[in-house]
């Protein structure tokens, strides 16, 4: 894998991590997040692709020890920079690591719970994903927890959203094997999209699957933080209506969902 990420890296931490759609949806997430964490047998955690390196100052103040992984060197400064502002440099070690030559052996201890948030799994093709999750179990603690947040094959948000303005190709580019362009104008930035049943059928030899659940699937697409910027109180009531959208059916077709995978116990 390239790193066609890296000369982007502050943009995105900027125009996503920072926009009004990403934060509520990332509430969402958390408030999950803090239900399990009780379940955790302990706080040693392993973030993959962790990009703006906001959920690892989350997960710090909480009492979690990380090791936050990328491709991206921009991407490990960014975080090395939030570890020093919040003074969390002893509780989390950004670190290189490319997901489609993952050599579990490259840890010296297990971990608790490994995450991946919005849409770090989508940076892999098919066959990478398939070789993580196989590899996955090795630096897992028993009973430990794998989370992740992938964008799925179908956003009905952004279908809508490309298709008001004809842009058919783009409407249903989530239903292509790969896609070239990108919302940072990065040409060589290939995305891949995953069904939660996807997900379920690559870890079901691994992994009993505890939940999956819709991430902005009343909440709009990040695309449309523009038009939303204007129309705050219309964002909140979308906001309410998103607590109740807990259906895991309606994953397939929401602009990500959260999987959460414990490893079998043998």
């Amino acid at each position: 894998m390239g790193v066609p990420f890296d000369h982007i890296a502050s943009a995105y931490n900027s125009a996503f991590s920072n926009g009004a759609i990403n934060q509520l949806q990332r509430k969402r997430l958390w408030h999950y997040v803090e239900e399990i964490i009780p379940e955790l047998s302990g706080f040693e955690m392993l973030e993959l692709n962790f990009g703006s390196g906001e959920d690892a100052v989350l997960f710090g103040e909480r009492g979690f020890n990380i090791v936050a992984t990328d491709i991206g060197c921009e991407t490990l400064k960014l975080t090395d920079k939030k570890a020093e502002q919040f003074s969390m440099q002893h509780s989390i070690s950004a670190r290189y690591l490319d997901l489609e030559t993952l050599d579990e052996t490259l840890f010296d201890k297990k971990f608790d719970l490994i995450f991946s948030n919005f849409g770090g799994l989508n940076c892999i093709n098919p066959t990478s994903l398939k070789t993580l999750i196989q590899k996955i179990p090795s630096i897992l603690n028993p009973g430990g927890r794998f989370i992740a947040v992938v964008m799925p094959r179908i956003c009905i948000w952004e279908t809508m959203f490309f298709g008001l303005r004809l842009q058919f190709k783009k409407a249903f580019r989530r239903l292509l094997s790969t896609r070239t362009d990108s919302d940072f104008e990065e040409p060589d930035f290939k995305t891949w999209y995953y069904s939660p049943s996807q997900i379920k059928g690559l870890s079901k030899k691994y992994f009993t699957p505890r939940a999956v659940r819709p991430i902005g699937i009343a909440l709009p697409s990040s695309l449309l933080e523009e038009f939303f910027s204007l129309r705050k109180k219309l964002l909140f009531k979308l906001n309410k209506i998103e607590r109740t959208a807990n259906l895991s059916f309606l994953s397939g077709v929401s602009d990500y969902f959260v999987i959460d995978l414990q490893l079998k116990v043998s």
